[in-house]
């Protein structure tokens, strides 16, 4: 039995009102059994999902419309409703007196609305009928027939159009529809002209009064109940009808606070709707058109905008004011995943949120005559014809509502329209994706596939659109719009990642903080690239062709790009592949000689450590530099190791990877010019992030890697004040002349750059660097500045976290290692990309001894900036990380 129990309650029917009552004496619908006027009310069955609400002034006009072009100027009284149907889009019955008029749908191919008028609705239409009226006697169509009329189907002698008309035989009259010449006829009956009374809605409310207190009554007292249940408590406001019911009753009960999501693609008058209404605002949550961009049109089945849009910004709403219950307005009747939905819920997403749904078993007439009842003010949107009030390219929207707003709000739709066609064409996808609406569904339901196969629309078997071949990249991307190579950025003005954002499609659902390790690469770098594979692919410095000849200028240019960018056009700029690379080529290049000494840090990336290390087989010895308690650099043990003497060359990271402090190159540089010593600056952390300008550090070499300023993976450069390295790698290329006994290497990079170089990366770096000097390497830092210190001291606040970066803002970059106690780092990192979208770095960073230092034997979890990192993805950090604290 108790099996059974559980299995009954798992699978019970929901709880929805079914019925509609009808108070025939006063005409007017009754949201409970009995009438004011204690007449006897009639019941009226609904179909699913049996929701009813009230036909509002866009409705009205539109089945005016209809049935004028039909029947004539045909009076409708004031109170109509609609209960919502099944079909391909828009399909309500229209209720009129308490009887069925007829079916309102939307043809999403021909993108026109239609009325079929139901058998009930004759003794109100006839008295004013003037056209659509066929009489089957006049037309001699059923002369030779015998037996029943209805069902059948008769030839029509006199040219009628397709549609709907009201059919007239031997005094008996019914409905037929008119197709290719032929009438196909419902049920005749005799019908009698019929008036009834014209209440207004203020006459319904009054009539419903006692039923509306009622509902009052019993969902204020549901508030009160759980209002209490967490230290605060709150209105989530959407800005339509069910929300704004929830805010009245909400602060009925004494709840006064309130927020509103702005995903960023709300209609203006929703905007303008909450902000009368005394409701906070929350600023969006992240750049859709960005994330559509990557993601593609979200769906009904794949609803991948809600998580960027809403929860995202809610878990760092709710991070800031704690735990709270929330009053929202679901109702059961909205969708099948609601229709069971209990009084409070706690949220999935957000722990710290219990939801209370105090209007759940509502339908849409009930909401509609509260917020009149209580004259309280509603959302403009729905008089004019929206049904559901949301982000204006949602896909759970109709297409009717959709057309409608193409009228409203054409400078919103064509974006959207543009966007639909090209990711048409962009994934073979038929016209019918975009220009029915099918594509509101990744795997098409039931209603759906029926129409694609009457259309003729090819399906998968997974029910997804059968995609046509996709064309070649080259013509997708001629069909692309242009866009700038340069960001813009307003001179004198303060940065914003918004300035970047839309040139790293890349970035558009997830929140990456793992840009020490790479950057993601902006459009003008992966248009470059492309442009040397498909207009110019050659070798360098090897011939005369037109190709070779613009591959080697660009690639030249690419140099003296990179040069300029560093404040290195006195010296040597060599492309690598890597930092690695870089230091390699140093240590390799210089002669070492037993006694030599090499100097370089505990803070240093396992890069600038094992190549000097490797030279104790030549008798070169290294001393590793420590950091103070604030993780700055030891300058007093570095100059005592300097005094000591024998000091060939000192290696130093100008920012760390994993603390983000920098070193004090200048001051260090000042300490090896003194005791004759060479200098290596690794800046492969520091250059996407502030100005670097060797001519001020006083360094001999320089090195960084392409791939984290912006540049693609296998690029990299090591800058020399003088070209005192011999060549690491010798061959083709780096040579003037060759004899069969000697050769002469070439001068300038071309001596160290043996063999066929990556030709488009080394060019697209050069777009990179150029990338950043237009927006401003100081701007940047500045940028990256503020965001820091917000992420350290957010960091630092919240219970259980400890943080490893330098709190001195002047000496460190956007690099911030934590850990949260209890919990291992690659644990956090796994559940910060699982349950937040936020990809970080676990570890040891490559920067083992310096984890051995800070006794830290599973490293830490690592969040590093770019210039793209917004303010907002911060904020969902700091959510996220005292969300995973608080369960641990």
């Amino acid at each position: 039995m108790p099996a059974t129990t559980k299995y009954s309650s798992e699978m019970r029917e929901p709880a929805v009102k079914k019925i509609l009552y009808w108070c025939d004496n006063c005409n007017v619908p009754l949201i409970g059994r009995t009438c004011a006027c204690g007449a006897r009310s009639r019941e009226i069955p609904l179909l699913q999902p049996h929701d009813v609400r009230p036909a509002l002034a866009a409705d009205m006009a539109l089945i005016r419309s209809l049935l004028a072009a039909q029947f004539g100027d045909i009076p409708l009284p004031g109170v109509v409703l609609l209960n919502k149907t099944g079909g391909t889009d828009r399909a309500d019955l229209v209720i009129v007196h308490g009887d069925r008029f007829g079916w309102l749908t939307f043809d999403p191919v021909t993108r026109q609305f239609s009325l079929d008028i139901a058998p009930e609705a004759l003794p109100y239409i006839l008295p004013h009928a003037t056209r659509g009226i066929v009489d089957l006697e006049a037309e001699r169509a059923v002369n030779a027939h015998k037996g029943r009329i209805g069902g059948k189907r008769f030839p029509l002698s006199t040219p009628v159009p397709d549609g709907t008309v009201i059919v007239s035989y031997k005094n008996r009259f019914g409905t037929g529809v008119v197709k290719d010449g032929q009438v196909r006829v419902k049920e005749l009956v005799p019908v009698e002209p019929r008036t009834r009374p014209d209440p207004g809605w203020d006459v319904v409310i009054g009539k419903n009064r006692y039923h509306l207190k009622n509902l009052e009554r019993n969902a204020v007292r549901t508030i009160r109940k759980h209002m209490n249940d967490r230290p605060c408590v709150n209105v989530s406001f959407s800005g339509g009808k069910d929300s704004t019911a929830a805010l009245h009753l909400a602060r009925k009960a004494g709840v006064e606070k309130a927020f509103f999501i702005d995903t960023g693609i709300e209609l203006p008058e929703t905007v303008e709707f909450v902000a009368s209404q005394g409701v906070e605002i929350i600023r969006k949550g992240g750049d859709f058109f960005q994330a559509v961009e990557k993601a593609g049109p979200p769906g009904k089945d794949l609803r991948w905008c809600c998580k960027l849009l809403k929860l995202h910004p809610l878990k760092i709403y709710l991070s800031s004011i704690g735990p709270c219950v929330t009053i929202q307005g679901n109702r059961w009747y909205e969708s099948w995943n609601r229709a069971d939905l209990d009084e409070t819920s706690q949220n999935p997403a957000n722990p710290l949120q219990l939801n209370v749904s105090p209007i759940r078993n509502w339908r849409a007439l009930e909401v509609f005559l509260y917020l009149w009842w209580r004259k309280a003010p509603i959302n403009p949107l729905y008089e004019k014809g929206l049904e559901r009030i949301g982000c204006y390219l949602c896909p759970a929207a109709l297409e009717s509502e959709y057309e409608g707003l193409r009228k409203m709000h054409p400078e919103l739709t064509e974006r959207w329209d543009g966007f639909l066609e090209r990711w048409a064409k962009k994934t073979g996808m038929p016209d019918a994706y975009h220009q029915w609406g099918l594509w509101r569904w990744r795997a098409l339901p039931p209603k759906m596939r029926e129409l694609c196969r009457d259309q003729g629309i090819p399906l998968n078997d997974d029910f997804t659109l059968q995609a046509a071949p996709v064309k070649e990249l080259i013509e997708v991307a001629e069909m692309e719009t242009a866009r700038s190579c340069e960001p813009a950025s307003p001179a004198g003005k303060e940065f914003s990642a918004e300035e970047i954002r839309r040139d790293f499609p890349i970035l558009g659902d997830i929140i990456y903080l793992d840009n020490a390790a790479t950057s993601f690469s902006p459009e003008p770098v992966v248009e470059a690239l492309v442009e040397f594979e498909h207009r110019y692919r050659a070798n360098v410095g090897r011939g005369i062709h037109r190709l070779t000849q613009i591959a080697t200028q660009r690639y030249w240019h690419a140099h003296e790009k990179v040069a300029r960018f560093i404040g290195g056009e006195a010296g040597v700029t060599i492309f690598t592949k890597n930092t690695t690379e870089a230091i390699n080529m140093v240590a390799q290049g210089l002669s070492w000689k037993p006694g030599d000494r090499v100097v370089t840090t505990v803070l240093e990336h396992h890069s600038n450590l094992l190549p000097w290390r490797a030279l104790g087989k030549q008798g070169v010895s290294l001393d590793v530099i420590g950091i103070d308690a604030d993780y700055s650099l030891d300058l007093a043990a570095l100059e005592e190791t300097l005094e000591r003497g024998g000091v060939r060359l000192v290696a130093v990271t100008h920012a760390s990877n994993v603390l983000g402090v920098t070193t004090p190159v200048e001051e260090i540089a000042g300490m090896c010019q003194k005791h004759g010593a060479l200098l290596l600056v690794d800046a492969a952390q520091s250059l996407p992030h502030m100005p670097v300008d060797v001519s001020r550090l006083g360094c001999d070499f320089l090195c960084f890697s392409g791939h984290k300023v912006f540049g693609p993976t296998g690029t990299g450069v090591l800058w020399m004040r003088e070209a005192i390295l011999e060549p690491s790698v010798l061959g083709g290329g780096m040579v003037e002349s060759v004899t069969a006994e000697e050769f002469v290497p070439a001068e300038g990079y071309q001596r160290y750059e043996a063999g066929t170089p990556n030709v488009g990366g080394g060019i697209a770096l050069g777009v990179a660097v150029d990338y950043l000097s237009t927006i401003g390497m100081e701007r940047i830092h500045q940028y990256e500045e503020r965001l820091t210190a917000r992420l350290i001291e957010g960091l630092s606040r919240i219970e259980g976290v400890r943080v490893y970066a330098s709190r001195r803002a002047g000496s460190r970059i956007g690099v911030v290692s934590f850990t949260i106690d209890g919990l291992h780092p690659q644990e956090v990192a796994h559940l910060l990309d699982e349950e937040a979208d936020i990809l970080v770095r676990s570890g040891h960073h490559c920067c083992q001894p310096l984890m051995e230092h800070l006794g830290l034997p599973n490293g830490t979890v690592r969040a590093s900036l770019a210039a793209y990192t917004t303010e907002q993805e911060i904020d969902l950090l700091l959510a996220a990380v005292s969300e995973i604290s608080r369960g641990r």
